[in-house]
C-alpha cells in the first residue's frame, strides 16, 4: 500500500487509485485509478459529493424525493437520472408536498432553466413521475405538471461539415505542446477508443447514448431492452433508450464492412475486455460527460472551439449526408427510429439550404 499527498483535499492515491475519504463516515470510496488522469477524479470527487450533500430545509419534499429515488433508480437506465432528484431537492427545500402547485412548478423551471427547453422538458417529467408516485402514497390528489406547459425545442440547424468531423476526429489521437522550445507531439490515451465512438455515431446515424451502451453479447437480464453486436445474423440490434417506454421503435442494422472495420478496431484497444464495444481501460462504458468532454477537447485542437459543434450532431449529419447519397426519407425514419417522418425532417429538411436559379432584371425607365 502506498500513500501520498493528495491533490484536493480528503483525497488520496492508495494501489495506484484515487480514493475519496467521506467526511463523517470516514469510507474510502474509490474515484478512478490514477492513469485516467485528475480531470477524470476531479469529475467522480464532484458526482460522490453530490450524492451525499445535506439539504438543509424545512420542507418534507427532500425525503420524498430521496425515497421515490431510491425505490425507482433500478428502472431508469439513464445515470442523470438521480441527479435530477438533487435538482428537485434544492428547489423546493423549504415546501411541503401538500402546499405544490402549478406556480410552484413553473417557477422552479424557469428560475434554473430559462433557456433550456429540453431541460425543462426532462426535468417537467422527472417531476411528473415524482408527483403520480405521492398520489399513489396518498400525498396529493392531483399532478401540477400536467398543467405546465412548455414550448418545444427548436430543432439545430447546426450541420457539421465533412472537413470539420475529419478534423475533429483526427484531434482525438493526438495534442502538440511546447518543450524546451521544441514542438512535441504526444498521444492521447483515449483516442482511439474515441474515435470509434464517433465513428459508430456517424456510421449507424444512432443517439451517442446507444452506442456508449452497445454490448458485444445480449444482456442475459434484459435481452429486450439492450442494443448488442450480432455477428451470426449480421446485424447490430438497436434498441434505443429514448424511446422504450414510448412508442418502442427499434431498429436492426446491418453490419457494413465500414462497421465492421470499427468493430475491429474497437476489439484490439486495450488489455481489459468488457461486455461494452466503447469500453475505459476497466472495461466500462464512458460517461457522456466523459465522451463530451474529449469531443470539445478535440474540437479546440482543431481550432474549431468557437463553433457550436456537439455530439448530438453527428447523428444530424449522417442523416442528411444519407438524404445526399439518394436514400428515402423512409429508410431514414426507419434507421433513426422515428415515429414519424417530422421527426426525421427534423433533423434533414433545414440543413440543405436549396439554389435557386430565378434570375431578373432590374426595370429600367423607357427610353423616351
Amino acid at each position: 500500500m502506498t500513500k501520498r499527498k493528495p491533490p484536493v483535499r480528503r483525497v488520496y492515491i492508495r494501489d495506484g487509485s484515487y480514493y475519496w475519504v467521506q467526511p463523517y463516515t470516514e469510507r474510502w470510496k474509490k474515484l478512478c485509478r490514477v492513469e485516467d488522469g485528475e480531470v477524470r477524479m476531479l469529475e467522480r470527487l464532484a458526482a460522490e459529493k453530490a450524492k451525499v450533500e445535506k439539504i438543509d430545509g424545512t420542507g418534507n419534499i427532500p425525503h420524498l424525493v430521496d425515497k421515490y429515488v431510491r425505490l425507482h433508480q433500478k428502472d431508469h437506465k439513464e445515470r442523470a437520472w438521480p441527479a435530477y432528484g438533487r435538482y428537485v431537492k434544492r428547489g423546493f427545500a423549504d415546501v411541503d408536498i401538500d402546499q405544490m402547485d402549478v406556480p410552484y412548478v413553473r417557477q422552479f423551471l424557469k428560475d434554473n432553466w430559462k433557456d433550456k427547453p429540453h431541460m425543462q422538458r426532462v426535468m417537467r417529467a422527472f417531476l411528473s413521475g415524482f408527483f403520480d408516485w405521492c398520489i399513489d402514497q396518498r400525498l396529493m390528489t392531483t399532478n401540477p405538471c400536467r398543467d405546465v406547459k412548455l414550448k418545444k425545442p427548436k430543432p439545430r440547424t447546426t450541420l457539421i461539415s465533412g472537413d470539420h468531423f475529419a478534423a475533429i476526429r483526427e484531434c482525438m489521437l493526438t495534442f502538440t505542446y511546447e518543450r524546451g522550445g521544441r514542438q512535441l507531439t504526444a498521444k492521447v490515451p483515449t483516442g482511439p477508443m474515441m474515435q470509434c465512438f464517433i465513428d459508430l455515431c456517424y456510421l449507424t446515424a444512432q443517439r451517442s447514448t446507444e452506442i456508449r451502451n452497445l454490448r458485444w453479447t445480449v444482456d442475459p437480464k434484459d435481452p429486450d431492452g439492450c442494443s448488442w453486436v450480432d455477428r451470426a445474423a449480421g446485424v447490430i440490434h438497436f434498441r434505443p433508450s429514448k424511446t422504450e417506454d414510448s412508442s418502442g421503435v427499434a431498429v436492426d442494422f446491418k453490419i457494413t464492412p465500414e462497421i465492421e472495420a470499427v468493430l475491429e478496431r474497437a476489439r484490439g484497444i486495450g488489455r481489459v475486455k468488457g461486455v461494452y464495444v466503447i469500453h475505459t481501460k476497466q472495461g466500462t462504458p464512458y460517461a457522456a460527460n466523459t465522451a463530451l468532454k474529449a469531443w470539445k477537447v478535440a474540437k479546440k485542437r482543431a481550432g474549431l472551439e468557437d463553433v457550436k459543434y456537439t455530439i448530438k450532431d453527428i447523428r444530424a449529419m449522417a442523416l442528411t449526408d444519407a438524404e445526399n447519397a439518394g436514400y428515402d426519407i423512409e429508410a431514414l425514419k426507419e434507421t433513426a427510429a422515428h415515429t414519424n417522418e417530422k421527426q426525421t425532417l427534423d433533423y434533414i429538411k433545414s440543413r440543405n439550404v436549396p439554389t435557386s436559379e430565378i434570375r431578373l432584371h432590374v426595370p429600367l425607365r423607357a427610353s423616351a
